[in-house]
Order: C-alpha cells, then sequence, then structure tokens
C-alpha cells in the first residue's frame, strides 16, 4: 500500500456546508475504520482539511477524497505522494494491580 497526503481548501462556511458535516464526520469514521484513511486535521480557521489516504495507487486515493460528502465545497485539491507515513501507535492503558 502507498500514502497519499491531501489538502482540501475549503471556503467561508456556509448553511449548506455545515448541513453536510454529519454525513462527512460518519464517512470519515467509516474510512478510517477500513484502513483507508490514516489521519484527518481540520485548520483552526476551517478553511483547510489535511488527510492521508491508504491505497494501491493515486487514482484510488483521489477516488476516495471525491466520495467525500464535503467535495463539491472544496476550492482546491492537492495531492503527495509520500515515501512512508509514521504516527504514534496507539495503545490501550496499562494494567493496575493496585
Amino acid at each position: 500500500m502507498a500514502a497519499f497526503f491531501f489538502q482540501l481548501e475549503l471556503p467561508v462556511i456556509t448553511e449548506a456546508m455545515m448541513a453536510t458535516i454529519p454525513a462527512h464526520r460518519a464517512h470519515v469514521n467509516k474510512l478510517f475504520a477500513t484502513g483507508s484513511l490514516l489521519s484527518y486535521s481540520v485548520s483552526q480557521s476551517r478553511s483547510f482539511i489535511w488527510c492521508v489516504v491508504n491505497t494501491e495507487t493515486e487514482q484510488d486515493a483521489l477516488e476516495i477524497v471525491l466520495s467525500f460528502p464535503l467535495y463539491p465545497f472544496y476550492t482546491d485539491v492537492v495531492c503527495h505522494p509520500l515515501l512512508f507515513h509514521n504516527t504514534i501507535p496507539v495503545s490501550l492503558p496499562g494494567i493496575s494491580l493496585n
């Protein structure tokens, strides 16, 4: 599998965008559960989304981004193929015998 970093630019938030956010969040959560999405961040200004998509090809990665419910609102989409993508492993807290 290969990783692709996307920078997605958003306009000023409208009522139509706000109405789409619940479906968008549900879709993002589904992509995390399937392993297709490795990370997802939104800038504090809400003008950019950054995400890392895990697929075989750049075309497959773009198709995932195209499937985002917020896609019609993006003003710019930039894709960067990554050599690798490291993250801190998520683990369960240690068990206390006290």
